[in-house]
């Protein structure tokens, strides 16, 4: 079994290669003029540096190098080349996109060779029972979680702030599952954006761009079908990567479904987010950033209490969290957005 110090190795490594990347990188950003400039529909009032997804990258390639005696022992080394090659899809996707735009089409091509690295490395949805059902959901699944953190960056320290309690959970709940390499993946992860979000929040020195809001829904996702969620029957062990991923898969449902409603088509940008219509009910940007991160870490002490606890009252737990997300849900789409921004159509959106 790992060891809580491997762990805490990573964790420290991580964020500290982070911490100290960012200034690189915000420096290399003003100098090569890789900057966010104010829009109509965007929240600041400067240009900012866009390149803070390198250092995240960075951070988690450095920290997982120093743990690479583990991964090998655990037998995860083929498939850990391959999540580091499909974030570097999305890297190389998200700095294009982020520099001079990209069509819906040929992102859609570079989630889905991300995705197909993942599947062909081994790492897979697998309990559907059918092979071209498993690769469907597979594929549906990393491409969805990578599109919805990519659609959660739209305040500072938002995405980073709701990747580090997820990343987290995961960490301690396959630690205690005995899945030390997800473990030290998702700890790596955790202390990446935890670095960055020092430069991110609450004003925003630098942004992560879709180079990093891409890469982190990617990790996140594969980190998901990565463990053994072992809970007390397979409705509950399902649940446990949906709990801690619920608010991202919430924001873009929400999203989604609301703009079909007023027949605007779901790729186009506006200011119609979970955290916009909170701060339209009164929140300030901080406070709003603050409630969501609030709320992960109460989906998140959910997910864990479901991986430890009998089924009826897992069972329990679910339903409550299914309902009170409902509300919540039906609450936020009664606030009246007003006119929304355009912005480029495209399948990932930072807003």
């Amino acid at each position: 079994m790992i060891k809580v110090t491997d762990l805490l190795e990573v964790f420290f490594t991580s964020t500290i290669i982070s911490l100290l990347s960012v200034p690189v990188v915000l420096m290399i950003s003003e100098r090569t003029g890789y900057l966010d400039h104010p829009q109509d529909n965007k929240r600041h009032a400067h240009s900012t540096p866009l390149l803070g997804g390198i250092a995240i990258f960075f951070a988690f390639f450095i920290g997982i190098l120093s743990q690479w005696d583990v991964m090998v022992l655990s037998n995860m080394s083929s498939r850990i080349i391959a999540i580091l090659a499909g974030a570097s899809i999305l890297v190389i996707l998200g700095l294009v996109d982020d520099r001079i735009g990209m069509g819906p089409d040929i992102k859609l091509l570079g989630q889905f060779m991300a995705a197909m690295v993942i599947y062909k490395s081994g790492i897979r949805i697998s309990f559907l029972g059918n092979y071209y059902l498993n690769l469907f959901f597979t594929y549906l699944w990393i491409i969805g979680m990578t599109n919805a953190f990519n659609l959660l960056d739209n305040m500072n320290g938002l995405s980073a702030g709701i990747a580090i309690i997820a990343s987290f959970f995961f960490g301690i709940i396959s630690w205690m599952n005995g899945q030390g390499a997800v473990s030290i993946l998702s700890f790596c992860l955790c202390g990446s954006c935890l670095g960055f979000l020092r430069y991110n929040f609450p004003k925003a020195r630098i942004f992560m761009g879709d180079a990093g809001s891409l890469v982190i829904g990617f990790m996140l996702a594969t980190i998901a079908i990565s463990g053994n969620w072992r809970s007390m029957g397979l409705m509950t062990s399902l649940a446990v990567p949906i709990l801690v991923l619920t608010y991202p898969i919430f924001d873009t449902t929400l999203v989604t479904i609301m703009r079909i409603l007023q027949g605007r088509s779901i790729f186009q940008g506006g200011k119609d987010h979970s955290s916009h219509r909170l701060a339209l009910l009164g929140f300030k940007t901080k406070n709003t950033v603050l409630l969501v991160y609030l709320i992960c870490t109460i989906l998140g002490l959910s997910a864990f209490f479901v991986s430890r606890a009998s089924f009826n009252a897992a069972v329990i737990v679910i339903v409550i969290v299914s309902i009170a997300m409902l509300i919540f849900g039906i609450r936020l789409s009664l606030v009246n957005t007003g006119r929304f921004g355009r912005k480029k159509s495209a399948v990932n959106i930072e807003d």
